[in-house]
């Protein structure tokens, strides 16, 4: 077994947890607004969250939660190019949502001249804490050697 492939998969394991919890996070405080939005009575802001607590729930959750599946299991699997990059863009993908939500929140905060809360200003540090690098000198290293 390739200790690099293992060392790859074990850095992409850790930042898939950690990106998991980030959504499950996410998906909380999107549903939160939502109710906000229901009490005032803003229906296009509840139809917005609601799609976006659905991309979050059916989309990016369980395709993190198969990453983590699989990269628990990789003592087990083959030494494979193809996975590490497919799961690495992955990541990508679903941290660069994460970041647009942040973004969006953000927006709407400043349009009903408010400051971010708490819990989303907790997620957008928590956020920029994670090593995307990592992921990304992954993907990039996988992809020369494909």
């Amino acid at each position: 077994m390739n200790n690099n492939f293992l060392a790859m998969e074990k850095t992409i394991h850790d930042f898939a947890q950690e990106l998991y919890f980030r959504n499950e996070a996410a998906t909380d405080l999107v549903e939160k607004d939502e109710q906000k939005d229901l009490l005032h009575f803003d229906r296009s802001g509840v139809e917005e969250l609601q799609e976006i607590a659905g991309i979050l729930k059916d989309f990016c959750q369980p395709q993190v939660r198969a990453i983590l599946e699989v990269s628990e299991d990789a003592n087990k699997t083959d030494l494979d190019q193809k996975l590490l990059q497919n799961q690495s863009h992955q990541l990508l993908q679903n941290y660069a949502n994460l970041e647009k939500l942040v973004a969006y929140a953000e927006k709407q905060a400043e349009q009903k001249n408010k400051k971010l809360s708490k819990q989303w200003l907790e997620l957008k540090e928590n956020l920029a804490k994670m090593n995307i690098n990592q992921i990304e000198d992954i993907e990039k290293t996988t992809k020369s050697m494909s």
